[in-house]
């Protein structure tokens, strides 16, 4: 059958790659040298944001008051969810000693971070998941101290809902600060934190690149984003979820494209329906 676009993306001058690698180095090199006030530099410039950077219990708290009740019922679920997995899985992970021969013991041990740092995303949207995976799976493991940082608005700060995914889930310090500075403040102990082992969660490539530099003198997850994602589908296929599952890849960045491809045209047009209420 003869191929037919029902929607194609237009590549402009900012599809193309920049030179992302070095802007983040340049960023990363100037908050080590800088400290807090390079870091404090680089929050003013890309969040334009003024407020507290480490969120006080009376701020915390207010935020959580925004939530609605709902809201927060299904982030608890959620958490209680991810805890219980988490925990069967630090089940498994079994501390023992053996004598290999006569006076040679060997064994293994599992030791948490003191600290961990967990990235969770907060520009176009309020990656609430995010938190609720990072935070709650450092605390499982028992790390001694959870750094959340989350991009704030330039005038409401973090989103409430990720404020109260955060403190639910255990978070220590709730650092308002995004992207590479952000990820940086975590790394080299900014702002009163403790240095981080380990920074994870996701980021737009910004957020990546920086942690894939920083990777070798602090821990990290994974390379998480830009996401290129395709779903093939017949006429079997359920468009809502396709459209599901196609926004929610989109929804990483305008460097994150998604593709459709199917033999069924009206399930393309269904999609097509689904997607811009799905987006809003």
């Amino acid at each position: 059958m003869a191929r037919v676009y029902l929607k194609k993306s237009t590549k402009t001058a900012s599809t193309g790659s920049d030179d992302v690698r070095a802007t983040v180095m340049g960023i990363l090199n100037d908050i080590e040298t800088g400290g807090d006030a390079a870091a404090l530099d680089y929050a003013a410039k890309f969040d334009g944001y003024d407020g507290n950077l480490i969120l006080t219990e009376a701020e915390i708290q207010a935020a959580c008051d925004l939530v609605p009740e709902k809201l927060k019922q299904d982030i608890q679920f959620a958490h209680a969810n991810v805890k219980r997995f988490a925990e069967a899985q630090r089940g498994t992970i079994t501390d023992f000693e053996t004598e290999i021969v006569p006076g040679l013991i060997a064994g293994q041990k599992s030791i948490p971070c003191n600290a961990a740092g967990c990235y969770i995303p907060g520009g176009r949207y309020s990656h609430i998941a995010s938190a609720i995976m990072t935070v709650t799976t450092a605390k499982v493991a028992g790390c001694q101290h959870i750094t959340a940082c989350s991009p704030p608005a330039k005038d409401a700060g973090i989103a409430p809902a990720i404020i109260y995914a955060a403190h639910h889930c255990g978070a220590d310090k709730i650092l308002a600060m995004g992207g590479v500075q952000g990820v940086a403040s975590m790394t080299f102990g900014l702002f009163g934190l403790p240095e981080a082992d380990i920074i994870v969660g996701p980021g737009n490539q910004f957020v990546a690149e920086a942690k894939r530099i920083l990777f070798g003198r602090v821990g990290i997850d994974m390379i998480a984003g830009p996401t290129d994602s395709l779903v093939i589908a017949d006429g079997t296929a359920d468009a809502a979820i396709v459209a599901a599952d196609l926004v929610g890849q989109a929804e990483h960045g305008y460097n994150s494209p998604v593709w459709l491809v199917t033999d069924n045209e009206p399930l393309a047009q269904k999609v097509l329906e689904i997607v811009p209420g799905l987006i809003a």
